[in-house]
């Protein structure tokens, strides 16, 4: 169809010829971008359309005159209330099929919670990390098999955590869990089971149990490092920051693994406040990052200054990541060149990856960052709760103290001679006191999820539909009264209260998961928890100040890593 326009000076607005008929004549008013609009029109016009246009206002109105129908006026409005009617149509359409058609409509729990993922952002977003509460509270109203989310269900049964978690068959993560951190790099966020077995297979060799006896040296060394730092607080009768002492002790040691080069957060007069509160600020944003995960992408582009006002937490993180990326791109570059980085050890673990055979895609600048981000944060805040938990139940239980010293002073005569890891390790109450700390401190408080992509999972009567995220839960694990009586009580004695010797109540030790996707830094936190343990108390005579468990211990919200309440002061130690 040819058109054609003329100014009418008379009119003062635009004629525009669209057809061989003088009916196919139409007047536009308006400036020349009015006229310009109207070729975005349908190209099958109506015979008598005007369009009024009123520069500078805000409001425009169509009007079509069509000889049957009449004026047919539509306001902005109409079209905002018809998107919002069909958005809302949307939605209901949604929440119905979730609460009455989707394969989960049949499992027990909370209505609103089946039809919407802001029944989860209310408990961790808005009230802080409380859903892991929720969740117990749901069980004891549903049973031990409850849908906790449009998509999601949670079991809290004891036995079923080896099935959820199978080492033999495949299990993949959940998308939703893994979005929160913005690492999809990472071993940690790989979904798919192929994935994850790539990127974790050169791991598991450095991670293995005889290449971290061949680190003990090191680990010895750099509990060393604190005890210099221990008896500086000693001389001054200053009470120590245990929680953060710990940390940095366990930085010290995954950094010099992972880069063959130390951060030395030990000689921080402080003890590096600032790097823990970057851990605990990393994890806490993760409630929020999971429900907008698209805040990463966002906040990466801002200045640091707009971050530091709208999200102090991710500033924090973002350093970081800058930091690990700058100490990736020289063992990069290093590797490149064909050249030895130096250091301590015979090989780091990012050494190792960039000589391993796993794609080049897989050895990138931003993916080991990211691995890089896992591997350091998890190695750091989890080893350090332990060992501080264990102190505080260890300081404030005299009696399995005594028991402690009496077994570590047979085994250990020099009291300045570094521990052994063959000799601790196999000291049952030590063991046992291990176990306990393993047990309060939980690994990580917040739900870990499998998906069996496969297989229809069967759990009692309830027949799971194969590709459904299933999550449990540690800390109801490990605060399960028929399978740890009296649960809060720190209790190593219960570890020898079983036919066995308590190792099949090890089954029920999750602090690191099972399976598959158990954590791959197991052997090595253990070694520092053992190798710590044994060389402080064999060592010092310790007290509790101004500590209260209440206040400064018991786990009061799911920060993705426990955390006490915002009150807390740390648990602080005083040596002699």
């Amino acid at each position: 169809m040819t058109l054609s326009s003329t100014f009418d000076r008379r009119h003062g607005c635009w004629q525009v010829q669209h057809g061989p008929h003088p009916a196919h004549r139409c007047r536009i008013q308006g400036p020349p971008s009015a006229l310009f609009a109207w070729t975005f029109l349908p190209k099958t016009r109506s015979p008598g359309i005007s369009l009024n246009f009123r520069p500078r206002r805000v409001h425009f109105t169509f009007r079509v005159n069509m000889p049957s129908f009449g004026h047919l006026h539509v306001h902005w409005t109409v079209v905002v209330a018809v998107l919002l009617l069909l958005l809302l149509l949307y939605v209901t359409a949604g929440v119905v099929y979730r609460l009455y058609f989707s394969p989960l409509a049949k499992f027990p729990g909370p209505r609103l919670a089946a039809a919407t993922l802001w029944y989860e952002a209310y408990y961790d977003v808005i009230k802080g990390g409380q859903y892991t509460f929720k969740i117990k509270e749901l069980h004891q109203k549903y049973g031990p098999i409850v849908r906790i989310s449009p998509h999601e269900l949670h079991i809290d049964d004891p036995d079923y955590y080896e099935v959820l978690s199978s080492r033999t068959s495949p299990r993949n993560k959940y998308q939703y869990y893994v979005d929160q951190f913005g690492l999809p790099g990472s071993s940690f966020s790989a979904v798919d089971h192929r994935l994850h077995r790539l990127r974790r297979q050169p791991l598991n060799l450095l991670f293995s149990k005889a290449s971290i006896i061949r680190l003990e040296p090191t680990i010895n060394s750099i509990i060393e490092n604190l005890c210099h730092r221990l008896d500086e607080f000693k001389k001054s009768g200053q009470p120590v920051p245990i929680r953060l002492a710990y940390q940095c002790l366990a930085t010290d040691v995954v950094t010099l693994y992972s880069f063959n080069k130390s951060w030395n957060y030990l000689d921080d007069p402080d003890f590096a406040p600032n790097w823990c509160e970057t851990v605990k600020a990393t994890a806490d944003m993760g409630h929020t990052t999971k429900q907008f995960p698209w805040l990463f992408p966002v906040l990466e582009a801002l200045p640091d200054s707009a971050v530091a006002a709208v999200f102090p937490g991710m500033l924090l993180l973002l350093n970081w990541r800058r930091s690990l990326a700058a100490h990736i791109q020289k063992s990069i570059d290093s590797n490149a060149k064909g050249e030895d980085i130096g250091g301590e050890l015979p090989r780091s673990i990012f050494q190792s990856l960039l000589e391993s055979n796993i794609p080049k895609e897989e050895k990138t600048l931003l993916r080991l960052t990211q691995e890089g981000q896992v591997v350091v944060g998890a190695g750091a805040d989890t080893t350090g709760n332990v060992l501080t938990i264990t102190t505080f139940h260890l300081l404030s239980n005299p009696d399995i103290l005594a028991k402690l010293r009496k077994e570590l002073e047979e085994a250990m005569p020099n009291q300045f001679q570094p521990a052994k890891l063959s000799v601790v390790e196999n000291l049952p109450y030590l063991t046992a006191v291990v176990n306990e700390g393993l047990r309060l401190s939980y690994g990580l408080s917040t739900r870990l999820a499998r998906i069996a992509p496969n297989e229809v999972l069967q759990y009692k009567d309830w027949a799971i539909p194969a590709g459904t995220p299933v999550g449990m839960t540690s800390v109801l694990m490990h605060h399960n009264e028929t399978i740890f009586p009296d649960s809060y009580t720190f209790n190593p004695n219960r570890w020898f209260d079983q036919p066995d010797g308590g190792r099949a109540l090890e089954r029920y030790l999750v602090s690191f998961g099972k399976g598959s996707r158990q954590c791959i830094g197991m052997n090595l936190a253990k070694a520092e928890i053992y190798l710590t343990l044994a060389t402080l108390f064999r060592r010092y005579n310790m007290t509790l100040h101004d500590t209260i468990r209440s206040r400064d211990i018991d786990l009061k919200y799911d920060g993705f890593l426990p955390q006490p309440g915002p009150e807390s002061r740390g648990v602080r130690v005083i040596f002699s």
